[in-house]
């Protein structure tokens, strides 16, 4: 059976009312986050002007990943998605409000505590949400729409990045005046974080006027309700965990495409964290210049995210990541290459050449196209290779993986870049890129997948469920 037009694939799950609900939420809750984020650190960096504090604030969001991710997966496995969806959401907007309320009564230093804390407990909810979310998808979608489905939310994700961290947080910091309501003032960032608590509760009713029906299984073999059987499940909660990960490792293809999601989800978060030294001390530009250099990165994003059900179908994904890797290095190692031939020719206002600008913007447009290629392709695998029923374990253990390998990479890229400067780490970087991408191939041919592979998950399936069950009786 043929896969749909392409021509059809978004607009055709756009008219799906339930899908679009999600989508929507989906939508709205991570320009949210990702706006409150923004806040977040320019509040931290304007009281205390440290660089080490604004690290710790990354790590409070990242580390309830590491400790509470797998776990997450596995109650999400045992549980109602849409309660799921609804109950983050709504914890989410409390957790915000209590955030506004410390900002109302503590300044300077005081505040630090309470919001690394908050923090922490609003990223923790997000454990639960994320592999929800992902399990959700295929629930309300076709198989041959999966991959549409997947190319929109990459989108979506990308664009919501644009949203909160170009427009909504910078916007509303600098446009919103500090208002004073009972000898009381309230500044921008307080008023974003109200804004922010509001349209978490808007993502909740969208996910609550989704009806039950549209959240049914098509596959249940091996769920145990959560309510009958929560004890069980609580004690049980390490040995699911093992399950979830021993279903991973013994499919090759499953593995590698858990380990390719995540890599190129620590490439974007590393983009990220030297966005700001490549502006300012490799191109020299002021630090207001970063959307501008870094948007043709988020314009490549989303065409390739538009793109990529029909490179992937014509290329196959082994391929279409392989090159992938090949650009990302490229990319890589071109940036500050063309900088320091500029430099050399224009000794003078090399840094406002448009030349150089446009050669820089071309660059990061294909990086962030690069990016897609590993991106997408592995997360399509891993939704064709997980049954329903340990899904949520997967995903959860796959944002485990990320964010464990994350938090080191997040303490010591400013190290590095002190040391060697953000040049030689752009380097090091691109050799990193290629070194993946050689690993990729070769484990691929070490472990050569099936000619069934479907068969292959189904059985590991049904001996991971049984174990499963055994374990919790």
């Amino acid at each position: 059976m043929s896969a749909a037009p392409k021509s059809e694939g978004f607009l055709t799950l756009l008219k799906k009312r339930n899908f679009l609900r999600l989508w929507l939420a989906q939508l709205i809750s991570m320009t949210v986050l990702n706006a409150s984020n923004y806040a977040l650190l320019i509040l931290i960096n304007s009281t205390t002007h440290s660089t080490t504090l604004v690290g710790l604030a990354i790590i409070s969001f990242s580390l309830p990943a590491i400790l509470f991710g797998a776990p997450a997966g596995v109650f999400v496995d045992h549980m109602n998605k849409r309660r799921v969806l609804w109950g983050c959401n709504c914890l989410r907007a409390l957790a915000t409000l209590v955030f506004v309320a410390v900002l109302l009564v503590n300044h300077g230093n005081g505040v630090l505590i309470p919001v690394y804390l908050l923090t922490f407990i609003i990223s923790s909810i997000g454990q639960f949400f994320s592999p929800a979310e992902g399990s959700a998808i295929p629930m309300l979608v076709s198989k041959t729409e999966l991959m549409p489905a997947l190319s929109l939310f990459n989108i979506t994700f990308m664009l919501s990045q644009a949203l909160g961290f170009v427009l909504l947080a910078p916007i509303s910091i600098s446009l919103l005046p500090t208002i004073t309501i009972y000898h009381t003032a309230i500044d921008s960032i307080t008023q974003l974080y109200a804004i922010v608590a509001l349209l978490y509760l808007v993502c909740a009713l969208l996910i609550l006027s989704i009806p039950r029906s549209g959240f049914i299984k098509s596959d249940r073999s091996g769920v145990t309700p959560l309510r009958s059987q929560t004890i069980g499940i609580f004690n049980s909660v390490l040995g699911e965990m093992s399950q979830g990960w021993s279903f991973v490792r013994k499919n090759s293809a499953l593995y590698l495409a858990v380990i390719q999601l995540s890599f190129a989800g620590i490439l974007i978060l590393v983009i990220g964290q030297l966005a700001t030294p490549i502006v300012t001390n490799l191109l020299d530009l002021p630090s207001n210049a970063m959307a501008l250099v870094f948007a043709p990165a988020g314009i490549g994003l989303v065409l390739g995210s538009i793109l990529m059900p029909n490179v992937t179908k014509r290329l196959g994904k082994s391929r279409t990541i392989l090159i992938g890797s090949i650009g990302l290095t490229i990319t890589t190692f071109l940036v500050p290459l063309c900088i320091s031939f500029a430099k050399w020719l224009h000794s003078y206002s090399w840094n406002t050449s448009l030349l150089q600008l446009l050669v820089t913007a071309l660059l990061m447009f294909f990086a962030g196209l690069a990016l897609d290629f590993i991106n997408i392709p592995a997360q399509t695998a891993v939704q064709e290779m997980t049954p329903e029923w340990i899904k949520g374990r997967v995903l959860a253990l796959q944002l485990v993986l990320y964010n464990t390998f994350s938090i080191p990479i997040i303490l010591s890229i400013g190290a590095l870049t002190d040391l060697f400067g953000i040049d030689r780490v752009l380097y090091i970087l691109s050799a990193f890129e290629l070194a993946f991408g050689v690993w990729s191939i070769y484990y691929e041919h070490r472990n050569p997948p099936l000619a069934d592979e479907d068969t292959l998950s189904k059985s590991i399936a049904r001996k991971v469920s049984t174990s499963s069950l055994k374990h919790v009786d």
